[in-house]
């Protein structure tokens, strides 16, 4: 006989959830979690700028303080005030050589540091795709800055030897197209730098200050270097509304430029045309697209100040007219050599419609040489003024010499400076 089994009943349980294993953590990423390190300062994908804007320590304040007293030093320079105070001590024409020296290291700083970014945003795989193309556009922007400044000065003629090789692409016509890019926008340049400097250490030491964590002596220092930068910023400001509405070729270039107060000898040296006289510059020295031959290079001689035909021209300094004749090429030209010492420069003006005084005549800053006109190879009336040493007459004819942009010639940029041009002059 069988018995019948009952077998007890089992409970069964719901299946256990096995939790994943945790992601593996770099060995920053654990000191972080135990307070070894704290989380700010945890390297990210961030670039230098972002950390910068992120760390908060009393030497990064001083530091930014001290930034900040030296770009609103940097900006007085641009205020007739700040001119005058760098031509008493002696450091005003110094100030512009290492600027003029220093653009084509800031230049090639740029493009480097426009490769570093790329690359920089190329690899960083874990930032986030807008933290990428932010990444890209801003190697872009330094990429154009870097080639800009580099063009520019290779059109100017005083890019230093070691960076002419690289500027051969950018010479001739591509130089030429960027000529009224550049006349438009090099007056602003230092403006926009020192303002931007200003604006972003503005914008950290006021984000110092503002931290409730921040001890009090360093909110102090920030608080100094906020005076500092808004400063700063307000003069680049004022000097970019200036120059935009004509107020310091009016005025006497008080402002972004301060060209008549560079030289000792600047007083000499007077205005081409008379004061609200309307005009700007056409052409600038170097090479460009020739005007009258399509697609055939050439080298500007001068710089050309485009007037309306029949404006006054008037002499640029005491001195005396070594030549004043018509030329195929200049049309209707004066040769005024400049009284003074051995060395001084030869102003010719070309192109006028006539001419009021002939080779030979004395003439003092001010007077009335000529009328603007549109002679010679010409497509429209202008004056022509170029800059010659060791000009002399040779067979009837007149020999300029060697030739220098204006723009770089101290005296004649004051001269230029003060031309009180209602549409500029713009200023290369």
């Amino acid at each position: 006989m069988r018995v019948p089994v009952r077998a007890p009943a089992v409970p069964m349980r719901a299946p256990l959830r096995v939790k994943p294993p945790k992601p593996h953590r770099t060995l920053e990423e654990t000191l972080v979690s135990v307070g070894i390190v704290p989380r700010s300062h945890v390297r990210g994908t961030h670039g230098l700028l972002y950390r910068w804007f992120a760390a908060e320590n009393t030497a990064l304040a001083v530091g930014n303080a001290v930034a900040s007293a030296v770009v609103l030093t940097l900006a007085l320079t641009m205020t007739a005030f700040g001119m005058a105070l760098a031509v008493s001590v002696n450091i005003a024409a110094a100030i512009y050589v290492v600027l003029n020296d220093g653009l084509p290291y800031l230049g090639l700083g740029l493009l480097a540091a426009a490769a570093l970014k790329a690359i920089h945003a190329y690899y960083a795989y874990k930032a986030r795709m807008w933290t990428r193309v932010m990444g890209f556009v801003l190697a872009f922007v330094l990429l154009a800055g870097g080639v800009w400044i580099e063009v520019m000065l290779g059109y100017a003629g005083f890019v230093p030897e070691m960076f002419k090789p690289a500027l051969a692409i950018a010479g001739g016509e591509a130089a030429a197209n960027i000529a009224r890019f550049n006349a438009a926008l090099i007056s602003y340049f230092e403006p926009a730098l020192l303002g931007g400097a200003g604006l972003l250490l503005l914008i950290k030491q006021s984000k110092t200050g503002s931290l409730a964590r921040t001890p009090q002596y360093r909110k102090r220092i920030a608080f100094v270097g906020i005076v500092l930068s808004l400063f700063a910023a307000s003069v680049s400001v004022a000097a970019a509304w200036r120059h935009y509405t004509g107020a310091d070729a009016r005025d006497g270039m008080h402002f972004a430029i301060g060209g008549e107060q560079l030289s000792a000898v600047a007083p000499t040296y007077g205005s081409l045309f008379a004061p609200g006289v309307a005009c700007h510059v056409s052409s600038l020295y170097g090479w460009r697209d020739d005007p009258i031959t399509p697609g055939r290079a050439e080298k500007h001689q001068g710089v050309d100040l485009a007037v309306r035909e029949g404006t006054p021209v008037h002499a640029m300094a005491d001195g005396r007219i070594v030549f004043a004749e018509n030329d195929g090429g200049l049309g209707n030209f004066t040769a005024l050599q400049v009284a003074g010492p051995a060395g001084s420069p030869t102003i010719v003006n070309g192109h006028m419609s006539r001419l009021v005084v002939s080779a030979g005549d004395t003439v003092k800053r001010g007077e009335i040489i000529g009328y603007a006109g549109s002679t010679g190879r010409s497509t429209g009336p202008h004056v022509h003024l170029q800059i010659c040493s060791g000009a002399h007459a040779h067979k009837g004819g007149f020999v300029c010499g060697t030739t220098s942009n204006p723009y770089e010639n101290w005296p004649t940029l004051a001269a230029l400076a003060r031309m009180s041009c209602v549409d500029g002059p713009s200023v290369f």
